[in-house]
């Protein structure tokens, strides 16, 4: 087997065919050495970043919850209130301001950030404990500060965060006003997923791919919430496939592979609902599988048919 050539000998070579000069070349090769022993580095003030973000939160709770029947309500907001003021404090102190941040600053920023935007949610909870709405109030503010913590320091915990606080805000909100119901909350949640992916896909969100995930997901949660009510069971699987289906058809234009997930998932989630309510359940578990492998062979061969064409294009 054909040995791989060092760094130091193809810099020779370089300088042999008069490419490279020699100081060139050891240039390069101190470079080389630096990168290499940065990427081998354990990145220690990351992890005690994240390590340190989680125990605070997890310590608050914690503290609280032991605590709970001792303590007043001052106590138990000020502890909750105190570890999201410590989380936030810490994410800005992390991101080193709003100029040029490197990319572990940004990622230990956005994450501590995230969780301060969970801190603070339940600091709010906690001081409202037992007036009407506080659990849509103290999401609403978690969603807030998740938000501008995103703007401030684009990251994935940022944006999961904001998609999850959106989706809590919009069933306690229906919860306080008009009561939670099958069908309510299954299209509330769904039009929040579809709005996040709606701003992914329209590249408004710096990270592109988990916002898509993070909204297509909530939308096909969303949906089949709906299967909790009898009426509305058609259109559980309905919106399903047409959420699958357009997933789908949007590859036409750019090929992500979470599209192409969630398409085929969704296609693959709907179709066997159907059959099972349009036959009254009389088909057993074993047609179902195959039905749903039948799909994604014929996802699949269309798969393999819009390559050919846009190929061709």
């Amino acid at each position: 087997m054909k040995r791989e050539p060092s760094v130091r000998e193809v810099l020779d070579r370089l300088v042999g065919d008069a490419v490279l000069s020699p100081g060139q070349a050891d240039a390069v090769e101190r470079a080389l050495r630096v990168r290499e022993a940065r990427r081998s580095r354990i990145p220690w003030a990351e992890v005690a970043g994240y390590l340190g973000g989680g125990l605070v939160l997890v310590g608050a709770v914690l503290l609280v919850a032991t605590s709970w029947g001792r303590w007043g309500e001052f106590a138990r907001t000020f502890v909750t209130g105190a570890a999201a003021v410590v989380l936030l404090a810490a994410g800005g102190v992390a991101s080193g301001g709003l100029g040029h941040r490197s990319a572990v600053r940004g990622r230990v920023s956005g994450t501590l950030l995230a969780l301060g935007a969970g801190a603070v949610a339940a600091a709010v909870a906690v001081a409202l404990t037992g007036r009407a709405g506080n659990g849509a109030v103290a999401c609403g503010a978690g969603l807030v500060v998740a938000v501008v913590g995103y703007v401030l320091v684009p990251s994935v915990p940022g944006v999961l965060a904001s998609a999850g606080l959106l989706a809590a805000t919009t069933l306690f909100t229906l919860d306080a006003t008009v009561g939670v119901t099958s069908l309510n909350a299954g299209l509330a949640v769904a039009t929040g997923g579809l709005l996040v992916a709606g701003l992914a896909f329209g590249r408004v969100l710096p990270h592109r791919q988990t916002g898509l995930v993070a909204g297509l997901a909530l939308a096909v949660a969303g949906f089949q919430q709906l299967l909790g009510d009898e009426r509305a069971v058609p259109a559980a699987y309905l919106l399903t496939f047409v959420l699958g289906a357009g997933c789908l058809a949007l590859l036409r234009w750019e090929r992500n592979w979470v599209l192409l997930v969630a398409g085929v998932a969704a296609v693959s989630i709907a179709v066997p609902e159907a059959v099972w309510d349009l036959t009254g359940g009389a088909v057993g578990g074993a047609l179902l599988v195959l039905i749903a492998g039948a799909v994604l062979l014929l996802v699949s061969f269309a798969g393999f048919r819009l390559h050919r064409d846009a190929a061709g294009d």
